[in-house]
């Protein structure tokens, strides 16, 4: 004999509501902003190391932050989702098309850099390593932890982010990273914060139409430095 069929429950069934939402935190999507929330959390608040002498303190800050954007959340798809790591735009993806954005965006972009690093908000908050101007070789130094930096904001943003949010809700994940992108820009000048809406956006349609983060990794370094060389050696 068959075993009695349970009737569906209706939308407004408390237990439907309970099914719902343990559906809804079982999700990959909810671990993963969850997740994202907590890390950008940590990031913020204990990745300081004011206990350490100024120059150690900014590669303390680099590390602290290749651990919760990069090391975390890859472990997090790799080990426990069991996902593969190139699923988040970790590989080359289509290099011409990233050769081509790479171009455009930094042919707007970097002008702006440069007339934006006179303005006295910009002159003040930048360099965050003064005692690079006493030496082009910490600045170097400095722009290499920069550079590890960048790989994991954009591992975070453009890969962890944007493509596991693509599952769920497609094309608008480049307007959700963008969200707190932007938000993790509030501690500078308010110009940039500004002009990270639309990086954030751009930055995010290159990765989502090349399948790889590693472009916007690479302009996105290459931005920074731009503003760092540029205060630094042409202060106003």
């Amino acid at each position: 004999m068959a075993a009695p069929v349970e009737p569906p429950t209706e939308p407004g069934d408390p237990s439907h509501h309970e099914d719902s939402l343990a559906k809804l935190l079982r999700a990959p999507a909810t671990i993963i902003l969850v997740v994202a929330t907590a890390l950008l959390t940590l990031a913020y608040y204990h990745g300081n190391f004011d206990w350490l002498a100024p120059r150690a303190r900014l590669f303390g800050w680099f590390g602290f932050n290749f651990v919760c954007l990069f090391v975390v959340p890859a472990v997090l798809w790799r080990v426990v989702l069991g996902r593969r790591l190139s699923e988040l735009g970790l590989q080359l993806g289509d290099l011409r098309q990233t050769l081509r954005y790479a171009a455009l965006f930094g042919a707007v972009a970097i002008p702006v850099i440069v007339v934006a690093s006179r303005w006295d908000a910009f002159q003040a908050y930048y360099p965050r390593y003064p005692w690079a101007r006493e030496d082009w070789r910490l600045l170097l130094l400095a722009q290499s932890g920069w550079f590890v930096y960048f790989f994991a904001w954009e591992f975070f943003f453009r890969g962890f982010l944007l493509f596991a949010l693509e599952e769920r809700i497609g094309a608008l994940a480049i307007v959700v990273q963008t969200v707190p992108f932007v938000m993790m820009h509030f501690p500078k000048p308010e110009g940039e914060s500004i002009a990270a809406i639309f990086a954030g956006l751009a930055l995010g349609w290159m990765a989502y139409r090349t399948r790889s983060c590693l472009g916007p990794w690479l302009l996105h370094w290459v931005c920074s430095a731009a503003m760092a060389c540029a205060v630094v050696f042409w202060p106003a």
